[in-house]
């Protein structure tokens, strides 16, 4: 297995690996996987007078768009916690997590103690660690 420390999740249940590139820079390349047009991306950068794949205001934009979608960003932040960021708590994302938590797991470099972090549009939450997850402890 290769060792990624960012994924996006998708609706569909698919896990795309990023690797070490960024959110944006693969919405930016594959902009139709994500129900983007490649004109829309480039208009939103336009729109905040930003280079396209900065990260900056229309990256955040962009982001907000695919979660408000479904999608779910995911990014390791080494030695100290994955970083989960999503719409909401919802059953769907609860279920995605599982699946991603059960890749995540068998990476031995991060291991399955690694803290996880969730923010939602209306809250954040730190209870839970790789492990829980693929125990589905959230679910309950």
């Amino acid at each position: 297995m290769t060792y990624s420390n960012a994924y996006w999740l998708f609706p569909n249940g698919e896990i795309r690996e990023l690797g070490t590139e960024s959110h944006i820079s693969l919405v930016t390349k594959n902009p139709e996987d994500f129900g983007l047009s490649r004109k829309e991306i480039e208009d939103c950068y336009q729109k905040h007078n930003e280079k396209l794949w900065t990260e900056k205001k229309a990256r955040e934009e962009i982001i907000f768009q695919l979660l408000d979608k479904g999608f779910i960003r995911v990014r390791l932040y080494p030695n100290k916690y994955w970083s989960i960021s999503a719409k909401d708590w919802c059953e769907d994302t609860k279920r995605l997590l599982v699946k991603w938590a059960e890749t995540a797991k068998a990476i031995k470099v991060v291991g399955q103690y690694m803290n996880v972090v969730i923010a939602t549009y209306d809250r954040t939450i730190r209870d839970y660690t790789v492990e829980d997850l693929c125990l589905g402890k959230h679910l309950k």
